[in-house]
This record gives structure tokens, sequence and C-alpha cells, in this order.
């Protein structure tokens, strides 16, 4: 009797010294960029980098095992470890839906027993639907606003050349890619904001994949066909490297203003850009506060649309700076979960507080 009394104070000693050893989340990310941050390798960005980075520093404030594959930018590998992550069988599983690969593949796998959380790229409202209808078990998703976003860099743009010069607006905009919804809703709120900007002569308008080297090849191209560009929209950050690059490489770049999107470190030798905007890379720890919410509080979560793009000020500077050359490690990401006793909401002001604390 005395040895089964001792069995479970051992056994509440166990669970009072180390609570979260039996109650910690096994989460599985499917990554589609690289665990690498070399500029070798990730031509477009450090972007994927470090949207794992920020969600291994909230995991750990969320008692989260966080497991991430990466896909090396490869769509046949990522197929092969959503299948692996299936088998492994997690509390949860994060995926990105780039072009529409990760849902079409989703139809074929026995995954009614994994919850499923789409973060940054989603099927449509329709394919969600059918998924769903055949047994994915799909919780909840949460993408950035690209379309405002686009938007609001051209207006930033336009309101930066005005102040600076007193030549006609004469735009030209690089874009991401043709196919994936980032690229496809950045462009389209710049479109909007073309139509409705009568005053702006718009050049045209050229993909560069997200391309360093490109959008400096392409930028060239333009300059000698178009040489009254004097605003140069650019989908992210990377463009906009290339395009400073190029600008540096026929000395005008105090003609044109530049913008991009991602509030990237600058490469060394290449000027800053006049514009950056980001926030959105902070979305993989918002997906881990949803998930975790979803799981301890039976928080019904939805498909969110969130407005997280900022533009990067004296303010937001410091976190831009973290989060590009250390982490987000200062910052306990519980705070914004729902079961916090004082629940903050999830906004690139508060982080930027959270971080002066």
């Amino acid at each position: 009797m005395q040895r089964l009394k001792n069995h479970w104070l051992f056994l509440l000693a166990c669970l009072i010294v180390s609570p979260h050893s039996i109650a910690a989340l096994n989460i599985i990310f499917v990554n589609p960029g690289f665990a690498d941050s070399s500029a070798e390798i990730n031509t477009t960005g450090n972007f994927w980098f470090k949207v794992s980075k920020i969600m291994r520093n909230a995991a750990d404030d969320l008692d989260i095992n966080l497991h991430i594959k990466y896909a090396n930018r490869n769509h046949i590998l990522m197929k092969e470890l959503i299948s692996e992550a299936i088998k492994d069988q997690p509390d949860y599983l994060v995926v990105v839906d780039e072009k529409s690969v990760v849902s079409k593949y989703l139809a074929k796998l026995n995954t009614k027993n994994i919850p499923i959380y789409f973060l940054y790229s989603r099927p449509a409202i329709e394919q969600l639907t059918s998924l769903k209808r055949n047994g994915v078990n799909i919780i909840g998703s949460v993408i950035p606003d690209n379309y405002a976003a686009g938007k609001t860099l051209a207006q930033q743009l336009l309101i930066e050349h005005t102040t600076t010069s007193d030549q006609p607006a004469n735009m030209l905009a690089l874009i991401g890619d043709y196919t994936t919804p980032a690229s496809l809703e950045r462009a389209a709120g710049l479109d909007e904001f073309i139509k409705r900007h009568q005053d702006v002569n718009f050049i045209g308008k050229e993909v560069a994949n997200w391309s360093e080297q490109q959008s400096y090849i392409k930028t060239l191209a333009f300059l000698e066909f178009a040489p009254e560009i004097n605003i140069i929209w650019c989908a992210n950050d990377a463009i906009g490297f290339g395009v400073k690059r190029a600008l540096q490489a026929r000395n005008n770049t105090d003609k044109v203003v530049v913008g991009g999107m991602n509030w990237d470190s600058v490469p060394q030798g290449i000027e800053a850009l006049d514009i950056t905007l980001g926030g959105h890379v902070l979305l993989g720890a918002y997906a881990l506060i949803n998930i975790v919410d979803h799981h301890n509080a039976r928080i019904y979560l939805n498909h969110t649309k969130l407005a997280i793009f900022n533009n990067l000020t004296a303010e937001i500077e410091p976190l831009a700076k973290h989060i590009n050359e250390t982490d987000l490690a200062d910052i306990d990401f519980s705070q914004f979960s729902k079961t916090a006793t004082d629940p903050q909401p999830f906004t690139v002001d508060n982080l930027v507080k959270a971080l002066n604390k």
C-alpha cells in the first residue's frame, strides 16, 4: 500500500515540476523555403527562413514542439514532406498552398485525424468546402492582405515622388510571378491604384520571379527603353534591391523612387529602398497562437485575411532589425493568446511595445 502511495506521489511531483512536458503540442510546419539563410541559396530573399525563426520563438512561449520540414522551393519534395508529416501523426499540420499544389495533394490523402491550418496561401472558398466535404480536417487559415499592400505601396511611392520631384509620375512595376496568390493580389492592388490615378503614367508591368538578379537585368532594359521612369513598384525587397543596383550602375538613383515589401536587410553596396512594407513575416507566429487557442480554449477558427503590412518607420525599425539580425526571443508571444490574463491584439504596434519592455 505504501509503495502504491509513493508511486502516485512521484507521478504528482512530475506533473508539478514539469506541467508542459505532457501538455506540449506537436505541430509540423512544411516550409516551402530553405533552412539555410545564405544569399546563394535564397536568391529571392530570406523570407521563409525568417518565418521559421519567428515561429520557433513563438513555439518556445506557447509550449509547442515545433517540427519544420523544408521543401527547398521544390513542389514535388513538398508533397513528399506532407505525406511524411501525416505519417508522423502530429497534433496539427501547418501548410502553405503555393500554386494550389498542397490542396490538390491533400485531397488524395487520409488526413481526417490531423487538423490542418493553411498559412500565407490557401485554397479558394469553394475548394476549401470541397476538401472538407471529402474529409480533409481544415480548421482555419491566415493570409496577409496582399491586395491592400500592393495598393498601399503604390500610394506611398507616389507620395514620396511628389514630395521630392516636380516631374510627372512615370511608374514601372516588377511583379513576383504569374501564379502565386501573393503576386497576383499585390498586382491587383496596384492595378486598382493605377485605375484611380490618371495622373500616373504607367509604363508597364513585368515579372521578375521575386529575384534580385532578374530585376537587375530587366530594370536596365526598361531604362534603355523608357529613361523617363521615376517610380518603380516592386513585389518584394529582393526585386527592389536589383532595381537599386541597376540604378546605381546608371548613376541615377536620385531620380527614381523604389519600393518593395519584406523589411529585408539592405545588402552591402546597395542603397536602401525608399519604401518597404512588411510585417507579414510574423504570421507564422500568429498561426501558432491561433492553433494553441483552438486547442486549449476550444476557440473556433476561421479563414482570416490580416492587414499586417506596415511601412518601415523609425518606430518599427528595431523590430525589423531583430527579425533580420537575431530573432524575437525577447518577445513573449503568449501575451497574444486569448488564454492570457490580459490578451493583447496581434499587431505590429503591440509587438514593438513588447520588444521595448
